[in-house]
Parts: structure tokens; sequence; C-alpha cells
């Protein structure tokens, strides 16, 4: 579940150009759901949503 979410999220953020707002309505969550879950994933600490 852990890396289905990342994978997620990280897709989400792909898709929207990582506008955070548009991929946590993407993902049907807050956006305060989604910085929290970007920080528990560690993600943006590697280049991963910023790339591609």
């Amino acid at each position: 579940v852990y890396n289905a979410e990342r994978l997620a999220i990280l897709n989400a953020l792909k898709k929207t150009g990582n506008n955070k707002t548009r991929a946590a309505r993407l993902l049907g969550i807050s956006v305060r759901s989604l910085y929290n879950k970007i920080e528990r994933h560690g993600i943006g600490e590697e280049k991963e949503a910023v790339s591609s």
C-alpha cells in the first residue's frame, strides 16, 4: 500500500506539472493531506517529482 500510494502521488504530480493543488484534486484528497503524504513518503527529497 505504501508504494502504491507513493506511486499514485508521483504520477499525479507528474500529470499536473508538479501542481500540488491540482494533484490533490486528481487524487481526491485535500492539499494538506497531499503535503502530509509527500513528507511521509520523502517525495521531493529526490528528483522524482521534479524531473521528466
